[in-house]
């Protein structure tokens, strides 16, 4: 049939380009092939006969003399023929003549004078023949058939014009009369830059085919070449010629690419091959089954598909039950349903639409797709079942002649024999488990013999060829002995490969498994002596009964085991526990006991869930493990839906566990074990037998709680995922189904006369997109109704109100709508679409109508729908390959418009173009467990929806062709896919030619008549439009869903219908005029046509009868849901991104008060107003507005008359993260009665609440924030628990929890009321975990546990290693506050701020100096593993490997040191012995052997100058004042050390660089001499020096939440000694006058003037506020480089300081809560 439709197509391409003469010799031609192949003829008739009905080329002539159809229609294209040919015989002056009577222009055909000669022109050839060989490769296809379609108009390139292909190569040939090329017959390139680009999209490169030719490399080629002799007579000449070596696309272009771009070889395949595309990609493609096959498949589908039950509760599987009919109605359907897909190769849109008759009414198209993907399985199915059968054959075969072998000899007794009821139970199996059963069954007993008998087989192989081989030279020298080819063999002999060579074959290992070395040690028999064998014991189990009785071997058990005693097992009871393991394993291998166990496991497991550790603290009510966070003895039946992916997916997160329980409960026991080991034992009471029923019934035991239940878990895990994934798969098909049966958007203007508000052609469409920021602008786009994009219209100001407060913005937003009515008031768009990005898009809505409406009123313009349209796929399609390929220079924001537009216009197609090589169908959200899906489940079960919806409704390839956005669409159609769809459009492309009808997918597009009869139906042709431009015979019913089989039946229905007389009748006019009267067909009696049909063998064709009735009525109606606006619910879902299942009554949200709800009282109440008096203060009080402050009554009467009453409290207004807007009324507010809510909550304060209700039309919640409520202990509110919820577990949980809090309560450090960024209530294990997570440097404050008055400060020196540094605190108010003076030994501070500037973050900077050191090693010492390791041992491995690669040098390195934190190991190795010393961070430096120094360098240079020296003795243990704070590596300040200079004149050393813990604090001054730089004479008192912070402005600042401090008086001014660097004298006169100093201070100014810690504690909120204490100006936030004036204080300047808020520092919930005093 190939062959036919293959013919046809050139013959009718070729025909008609050949002259009289080429025809002539083309039908001798023709005439000789006839007559050398009579039975080819015949096939051809025969085939002709068989596409008779389905291809009629034949136009239907309306002519009234004309004899039968097929004659005229022969005659009339003879006609035609002739006529053409008369045309093709007009000369030149005959033209001239016709074109002077007729006024007229006529179209010359090309007249050809002569052949020219070919002449060898290497050059041209080269130039474009690589071209070309690359692109026919890219573009044109590999299919055979189409290298003679002629090709179509082609662009010349830039500056050279492409060769023609090699067929029409005689073009060139042919001259006029002066000897030149005519031109006009050469075919013109088909590439154009489009084809360019399109093969650069293709492969994401620059596409140049230059790149394909190699030059210099050439190799000779044969040509024939005609030329003529004297005698006119043709001869051929074959000359050689060079053609250029090229690279191919296999060489150019990576594998990826070239299968990305379907180029492979396996892709040719399935374009050439005439099988549907799907059947083809299939994992096991579908091939043809025998009828017996056929009965077997139907059966086992039926019960695998449709009646075995699922393991879990789902839903779907009731419906089939309630839809399914009878066994012996269904079987057949789904043989026949089998039948016509793996015979006739029918896809299953194709059965669904026209093969009814079969299916109905027991399947839909659904259930077609659930028997095509058990067809898949059921194949196999087979395919296992077939290769295990020929093991098991050749096994006992090789069984056999092993015993042939060695007659004389006794069975081995650990040898069993391959039976046939072995191979029979094998070819029983029906699913993959029982085959699986057989396999392990299998290979316990046969495994070890497996590789000898494929060495033996191998071994036959080899011996069996060399046979063959000396055979086959016998012949050969008797050929040549007969005079004979001697190398050419006999055509019975075949090449044959050799079989695998010794040392090719793979040694297999020997088994080593325990039953193997049980096997081995001869324990066979001793196993055999237990009584059952285990086919016995499967027996009964199997009937639940006795059936073989227990055999007792009269013997103990150890006296029996003692017979079987070996070197191996010399000991009888290790023997005897080897045979019981043997026999454990013997019946957990027999299939039999496998089946009943699992039956039973399936059927009455259960499990148990119990949260982590992690999982108890993260599983909250909203959480989708709420309901099954704690579960107990859950049966597996109950699991419903995806529940056990969700527990799947929670012990992944390691949240929970789940256990699946083994003590299954028996029918008669209340253990399924104990019933088995009754069906093992013997019922006598002898001691012998009660010890062999002892240890049959551990062998029971064994067998099924260590074997068979751990291996049936792992199955039923399986399975229940497995059906989970089946459940999302389908939610995700059903969630796409319900978006893909939206009609495109249709409405009409029956008031409207012009042809612009025509929407039979489709519909214009204006669609907007925004953001929902104000300062971004939005845009809008025009499209036409085919979706192209026409003109686009920005928006600065849509988004701002008419009435916005900035004059700016009012008249952007005016000048945005005058715009706007302009553009819609020309362009006339059908409809307007806005974006649902967020509730803005409501005001957008509003504003466009009232543009609408203006221009109504004004213009008598049409009223415009305005449509909310979901822009969840438009966000999808701008960002991906196909939105950039076709609007390369449009923003994103201006794609997502077009998507939104043509989603309206047809939401198939739009969705369509996602379904592309990079699969962006997936980005798009189905269900919220889709990613536990592979992405081959999710696409096969969306692309099925696709070619559902696709097929239902049509596809138009012209308009694929012309509008390539909507060119996705056509891999969906039934017997397409990606590769046969691109090269349908490809070779209709090529052709530069419509589909104008469906017989030329055959005849044109070289189509196979199993695609053919696939597709044809759904690929509809618009007659009427290519009826209007093209004269060719057009069949109306193309345009039908009416199938080509079935276009007899559908004239002979309008023949009858209009009663014409079927003699004289043209049925094609009488399709015409039945499309015209449809309503006739009504009078029609289809159901005796059908009869009638069925009588003459034809089968049941009732259905297809009314279809093509319906059909006729009403062509290619369009069958899906007319489009309707959102309602108010899916408007609420569209624009607050919610769903059900994230927002729902009861559940728990935060939200934030914004204001309060009043009712304002009447005058009428005013008047019956009755204040009230309370009697112990004197006081009135409204009773509207509760205020109670009024000493006289009258004053009651006056604010009433003055209207300041604000009425009665209703409520409290909030409002969600989201938008969504809520209410909380009084009476929900609190338990307690509350009168006025202002004294609860304040404006701006987050608080909890729990949802009563979703008001979706209002955008609004109501709440309640009611304590009980909130708590819910009876579970009212809550979402509803599973019913095996384990309540005592999870009480025992939080009691444990509560005790576990009551136990931290009472920990030996005292709760600090401390409001500071870096200060946590957490002890000192907590800090250094949190600290796992900070970065170097980095500051965590705590309490300590020396006392309440004492702090800790706790830095992370590097990773693992945390110094503690003791801060003492003076003048404490009370235990909660926090010290007026801070003390780290001697150094003395003035709050946590000046601590972290000049103590911590010097020492951090200190110690990332020798961090950053290149000698520098981190041994990674503080890992668990490690702990055990020292640094010494470590540095002292390294330094000596270093030593011995370079003898001469002197190698040393540093690291820090895990038992003195602030310390470095500084190691180095003079000669042979190694030297370790400490090098310690400080705030003023770097401390070695007594000396600090300003720089990590000059540390060094010192060192280097210095190591010879002698050291001083090192100190065991980091100097501290006081004791030690918890943890071996606190450290507190250093006794006599230096006081860093960040108070001197000059500041500190080292600046201050902003963390993660401390992001915006204020930093310290860059790097000054510390020592010796001279202090100004304005700055001293007392011989000291008074500490004045001096802080240039950060880059970004946070007002402090501290009271400011009041200015310090400072005496005159007296000089001040220089201070000595390196210790000395200074420092200890520091310190004493700086205790005195601060005594004076103290004395006259009291500290808690100052800074008032301990009285009042500030609210946080007033530093996220911005207030300000009076007294102190506090600077706000601040740009770079900008100063901030501080306060001014005489005789010195000093800039407020700032305690900088850090949102990013981890800290507990109620620590980062602003806490009140209670005073």
């Amino acid at each position: 049939m190939a062959d036919f439709v293959i013919s046809e197509a050139e013959e009718s391409e070729n025909e008609e380009e050949l002259d009289e003469l080429e025809r002539r010799r083309l039908k001798k031609l023709k005439a000789v092939k006839e007559s050398d192949d009579e039975e080819e003829e015949d096939d051809d008739e025969r085939l002709r006969e068989e596409l008779k009905d389905l291809i009629d080329d034949a136009p239907i002539e309306d002519e009234s003399g004309d004899e039968s159809g097929s004659e005229g229609s022969y005659k009339g294209r003879k006609r035609r023929r002739e006529e053409d040919e008369l045309d093709d015989n007009l000369e030149e002056e005959d033209y001239e003549l016709l074109e002077e009577n007729l006024g007229v222009k006529l179209k010359r055909k090309k007249q050809f004078r002569r052949v020219q000669r070919l002449e060898d022109d290497e050059s041209e050839e080269e130039e474009g023949d690589g071209r070309e060989r690359v692109a026919n490769e890219l573009f044109e296809g590999s299919d055979q058939e189409g290298e003679d379609v002629e090709s179509p108009e082609r662009l010349p390139r830039a500056e050279e014009d492409l060769e023609a292909e090699e067929e029409s190569d005689a073009d060139d040939f042919i001259v006029d009369d002066e000897g030149k090329p005519i031109g006009g017959r050469r075919k013109k390139p088909i590439f154009t830059d489009h084809a360019l680009q399109t093969a650069q999209d293709t492969f994401g490169v620059d596409f140049d085919f230059d790149e394909f030719m190699v030059d210099e490399e050439a190799e000779e080629e044969e040509s024939d070449v005609e030329y003529e002799e004297d005698g006119g007579r043709k001869k051929t000449k074959k000359i050689g010629r060079k053609k250029t070596a090229r690279k191919s696309i296999f060489e150019v272009f990576e594998p990826s690419e070239l299968e990305r771009g379907h180029f492979t070889d396996f892709d040719v395949q399935v374009r050439e091959t005439d099988v549907p595309e799907r059947m083809q990609l299939r994992m096991i493609p579908v091939t043809s089954a025998s009828e017996s096959e056929l009965d077997k498949e139907a059966e086992w589908i039926y019960r695998q598909a449709f009646l075995k039950s699922p393991v879990s509760s789902q839903d779907w599987y009731v419906e089939y039950r309630r839809r399914l009919g009878a066994e012996r109605d269904v079987i057949p359907k789904i043989k026949k349903t089998l039948d016509h897909m793996r015979n006739q190769n029918l896809e299953v849109p194709f059965i669904a639409f026209y093969r009814k008759e079969i299916i109905h009414p027991a399947f839909d198209i659904n259930d077609l797709w659930r028997i095509y993907k058990f067809d898949e399985k059921w194949c196999q199915l087979q395919n296992r079942k077939n290769n295990m059968i020929k093991l098991f054959k050749k096994m006992r075969k090789y069984q056999e002649e092993k015993i042939m072998a060695a007659m004389d000899k006794p069975l081995d007794e650990s040898m069993r024999i391959l039976k046939d009821e072995d191979i029979q139970r094998l070819e029983d199996a029906s699913s993959l488990e029982e085959i699986r059963d057989n396999y392990i069954h299998f290979m316990l007993y046969y495994g070890d013999d497996v590789p000898v008998m494929q060495e033996a087989d191998r071994q036959k192989q080899r011996e069996e060829y060399k046979r063959r081989m000396e055979l086959r030279e016998i012949r050969r020298q008797e050929r040549m002995e007969n005079g004979e080819e001697g190398d050419e063999p006999m055509e019975e002999e075949a090449d044959e490969p050799p079989p695998p060579d010794e040392d090719e074959t793979i040694r297999q290992a020997r088994k080593s498994d325990l039953y193997s070395v049980c096997r081995r040690a001869g324990l066979d028999g001793l196993a055999k002596r237990f009584g059952l064998t285990p086919e016995q014991f499967a027996e009964n189990l199997r009937d639940g009964y006795q059936r073989h009785e227990v055999d007792q071997y009269p013997g103990d058990p150890i006296e029996c085991a003692s017979e079987f005693g070996n070197s191996r097992f010399a000991d009888p009871k290790d023997a005897l526990r080897a045979a019981k393991y043997m026999v454990a394993m013997q019946l957990a291998r027999e299939p039999l006991v496998r089946h009943c166990v699992r039956e039973v496991f399936y059927e009455r497991a259960r499990i148990n869930v119990v949260p982590t550790k992690d999982g108890i603290k993260e599983i909250d009510e909203n959480h989708p493990l709420y309901a099954l966070k704690y579960i107990k003895d859950k049966p597996i039946r109950t699991i419903t839906g995806d529940q056990f992916l969700k527990l799947v997916s929670g012990e992944k997160d390691k949240l929970i566990k789940v256990e699946f329980q083994h003590n299954i409960k028996g029918t008669t026991n209340p253990s399924y074990l104990e019933e088995i080991k009754q069906l093992y034992i013997r019922d006598e009471f002898s001691r012998q037998v009660q010890e062999w029923n002892k240890i049959r019934g551990e062998a029971i035991e064994e067998c099924i709680q260590k074997i068979l239940y751990p291996a049936f878990t792992l199955e039923l895990q399986t399975l229940l995922v497995k059906e989970a994934h089946e459940f999302i798969s389908r939610a995700c098909s059903h969630k796409l189904s319900n978006i893909l049966k939206i009609a495109p958007y249709h409405i009409e203007f029956p008031d409207e006369e012009e042809d612009e508000w025509d929407t039979k052609e489709g519909i214009r469409v204006l669609s907007i997109a925004y953001v929902p920021d104000f300062n971004s602008a939005s845009f809008g786009i025009m499209l036409s109704p085919d979706g192209e994009a026409q003109e686009t219209i920005r928006f600065e100001h849509l988004l701002k109100r008419r009435d916005a407060y900035r004059e700016a913005d009012r008249r952007g937003k005016l000048n945005d709508l005058s715009r706007l009515k302009d553009f819609i008031f020309n362009k006339k768009p059908h409809v307007i679409c806005v974006g649902s990005e967020s509730r803005e898009a409501e005001r957008v809505i509003e504003d466009i109508r009232n543009v609408v409406k203006e221009l109504v009123d004004e213009e008598q313009f049409p009223t415009i729908n305005v449509e909310l349209v979901d822009d969840s796929m438009a966000k999808v399609y701008a960002v991906s390959k196909q939105a950039e390929m076709e609007f390369r220079e449009f923003p994103e924001l201006l794609r997502v418009a077009v998507s939104l537009g043509r989603r309206l216009q047809d939401p198939l197609l739009e969705f369509s173009q996602l379904c592309n090589p990079d699969n962006e169908i997936l980005c798009l959200k189905y269900h919220p467990l889709q990613d536990q899906l592979s992405d081959e489940e999710l696409l096969e079960v969306l692309y099925y929806e696709f070619i559902n919806r696709s097929n239902e409704v049509g596809v138009d390839i012209n308009r694929a062709i012309n509008f390539p956005h909507t060119s996705y669409i056509v891999q969906f159609v039934c017997g397409l896919g990606p590769r046969k769809a691109t090269a349908l459009m490809k070779t209709l492309k090529q052709t530069n030619q419509r589909l104008e009808n469906r017989t030329q997918l055959v005849t044109h597009c070289h189509m196979g008549p199993k695609v053919f009869v696939n597709c044809a139906g759904f690929i509809k042709i618009d007659t009427n439009a290519v009826s209007d431009s093209t004269e060719t015979y057009i069949e109306v019913l193309d345009g039908t869903r009416v199938h080509p089989e079935t276009y007899e039946w559908a004239r002979k229905m309008a023949v009858d219908a209009l009663e014409y007389d079927e003699e004289d009748a043209n049925p094609g006019d009488a399709i015409v005029d039945i499309l015209q009267n449809p309503e006739k067909l009504k009078e029609l009696d289809l159901d005796a046509f059908a009869n009638e049909l069925e009588r003459q063998s034809f089968g049941n064709k009732s259905i297809t009868l009314y279809d093509i009735r319906e059909e006729l009525n009403h062509r290619y109606k369009d069958l899906r849901q007319p489009y309707r606006p959102p309602d108010a619910k899916e408007k609420f879902q569209l624009l607050i991104k919610e769903s059900p299942d994230s927002l729902y009554r009861g559940k728990l949200v935060q939200v934030i008060v914004t204001n309060f709800a009043r009712r304002k009282p009447q005058r009428e109440q005013l008047d019956h107003a009755n204040p009230v008096r309370n009697e112990e203060t004197g006081l009135w009080q409204c009773p509207f507005c509760s205020k109670n402050d009024y000493p006289d009554l009258s004053e009651v009467w006056n604010h009433f008359d003055a209207g300041d009453c604000q009425g009665t409290a209703q409520g409290v207004q909030v409002r969600m993260d989201n938008g969504i807007s809520g209410f909380i009324p009084v009476k929900s507010l609190s338990d307690s009665e509350v009168t006025n809510p202002e004294e609860r909550v304040k404006p701006g304060q987050l608080i909890y609440a729990r949802i009563m209700k979703v008001d979706e039309e209002k955008f609004k919640i109501i709440c309640t924030s009611k304590t009980s409520d909130l708590v819910d202990k009876d579970h009212f509110w809550k979402p509803q628990r599973d019913p095996y919820y384990d309540t005592e577990a999870e009480n025992k949980d939080l009691k444990k929890e509560e005790d576990l809090r009551k136990a931290k309560s009472r920990q030996t450090y005292t709760k600090r009321v401390i409001v500071h960024p870096n200060f946590q209530n957490i002890s000192y294990k907590e800090a250094e975990e949190k600290m796992a997570l900070f970065d170097q440097g980095d500051v965590i404050v705590r309490p300590s546990s020396k006392g309440s008055d004492h702090l800790t400060v706790t830095w992370k020196v590097t990773d693992g290693i945390y110094q503690h540094i003791d801060v003492k605190e003076e003048g404490k108010e009370n235990d909660f506050s926090i010290g007026q003076v801070l003390r780290i030994g001697d150094d003395e501070f003035e709050d946590l701020d000046e601590i972290i500037a000049r103590h911590v973050n010097p020492l951090a900077a200190n110690a990332r100096d020798i961090i950053g050191y290149k000698y520098y090693k981190d041994f990674n010492l503080t890992l668990p593993e490690n702990l055990h390791i020292k640094e010494r041992d470590k540095t002292d491995e390294y330094l000596r490997e270093e030593k011995k690669k370079n003898p001469g040098k002197i190698n040393y390195l540093l690291c820090p040191s895990k038992e003195f934190p602030g310390k470095f190991l500084l190691s180095y190795m003079p000669r042979d012995k190694l030297v370790h010393e400490y090098i310690t961070v400080t705030p003023e430096g770097f401390r070695l052997r007594g000396q600090v120094f300003d720089t990590f360098n000059q540390t060094l240079k010192w060192f280097k100058e210095h190591f010879k020296d002698r050291m001083p003795r090192m100190q065991t243990r980091t100097p501290q004042v006081g004791d030690q704070t918890p943890g071996a590596r606190s450290v507190s300040g250093y006794a006599g050390a230096q006081t860093p200079g960040a108070y001197s004149a000059f500041g500190a050393n080292t600046p201050y660089t902003p963390s993660g813990q401390t992001p915006f604090m204020t930093p310290y001054t860059s790097q000054t001499p510390r020592y010796t730089a001279p202090v100004a004479a304005g700055y001293s008192y007392g011989g000291m020096t008074p500490r004045t912070p001096s802080y240039p402005s950060s880059s970004r600042q946070i007002p402090s939440s501290y009271p400011p401090t009041v200015p310090m008086q400072i005496p005159p001014t007296v000089p001040v000694q220089p201070r000595i660097p390196m210790g000395g004298g200074g420092v200890e006169d520091w310190g004493k006058a700086a205790i005195e100093w601060a005594k004076s201070r103290g004395a006259t100014t009291p500290r808690g003037a100052q800074t008032p810690r301990g009285a009042v504690t500030p609210r946080y909120d007033d530093a996220r506020n911005g207030s300000r204490t009076p007294g102190r100006q506090t600077p706000g936030r601040q740009t770079p480089g900008r100063q901030t004036p501080g306060r001014q204080t005489p005789g010195r300047q000093t800039p407020g300081r700032q305690t900088p808020r850090q949102g990013g520092t981890p800290m507990d919930l109620g620590d980062s809560t602003p806490l009140y005093d209670e005073r």
